[in-house]
């Protein structure tokens, strides 16, 4: 992940979204051996990619999630 990665406005209103939706959800509190930060980096390398599609990067959140 490029450290120097910038986004622009909707961009970032999404990842807050995603995040927010990934980490109040009850599927994030019931696996704690996933930590905030895994799941951050995780969405954050999917906006790196291009995705920019909110349903998509929570469900990838949810994903990375069921992986661990």
């Amino acid at each position: 992940m490029d450290a120097n990665q910038q986004y622009d406005s909707a961009t970032i209103a999404i990842l807050r979204r995603a995040f927010d939706d990934v980490f109040s959800d009850s599927r994030y509190f019931d696996r704690r051996s996933t930590s905030a930060l895994e799941i951050a980096e995780h969405l954050l390398a999917q906006a790196a990619v291009g995705e920019r599609d909110l349903d998509r990067l929570k469900a990838s959140g949810f994903n990375k999630l069921t992986s661990q």
